[in-house]
């Protein structure tokens, strides 16, 4: 009895361990790879966490685990890589993903994933949450009231922008991968 605990135990770290070296080589691909055409590269983590989070709602769920829980960790892990990797404050990236996971799955728990536009609206809401959240957390400290309308017009909006072209791809992508799974 006891073997099979102890089995499952090691299961768990080999599955945990392979997602945390996945999400620190994504943000590393991320972070320095990938080009950036409007100033900063997509946020492929971001895409990848609202992904997930919309596989993993509604009945017949594909993964093990919750669609939010899954995706915290996912946000987590790869937030943390990206603070590690990036000039930001240790925690910034993890907590902006970390809201943005939650916004997403509390305003679809409800809904069917059947179309691309339920996947496009919520990498919209998710890149929009994680952006302000990020900018609240990071770009605060440093500005003033004032400045707010032109780091919205020239980091939030682009930013948010550049994200909504890869987040279909990787959305069917992910789908398929995990059903193949």
């Amino acid at each position: 009895m006891g073997h099979t605990r102890a089995k499952k135990l090691e299961e768990y770290l080999v599955r945990e361990s392979l997602l945390i070296l996945s999400m620190i080589a994504l943000a590393l691909v991320q972070m320095s790879l990938l080009p950036t055409p409007l100033g900063s590269p997509p946020t492929l983590l971001l895409v990848l966490v609202v992904c997930r989070v919309l596989l993993g709602i509604g009945s017949g769920t594909i993964f093990a685990d919750s669609g939010l829980e899954g995706a915290a960790r996912w946000a987590f892990y790869g937030g943390l890589t990206l603070d590690i990797g990036s000039a930001t404050p240790l925690g910034s990236h993890a907590l902006a993903l970390l809201g943005a996971v939650i916004v997403v799955a509390v305003g679809t728990s409800r809904l069917r994933v059947d179309g691309p536009l339920l996947p496009l609206i919520s990498v919209l809401i998710g890149a929009l949450v994680y952006e302000v959240l990020l900018a609240i957390l990071v770009y605060n400290q440093f500005t003033t009231l004032n400045e707010w309308h032109m780091y919205a017009m020239s980091v939030i909006l682009p930013s948010v922008l550049l994200t909504l072209i890869p987040a279909l791809p990787l959305f069917f992508l992910l789908r398929w991968l995990f059903r193949v799974q």
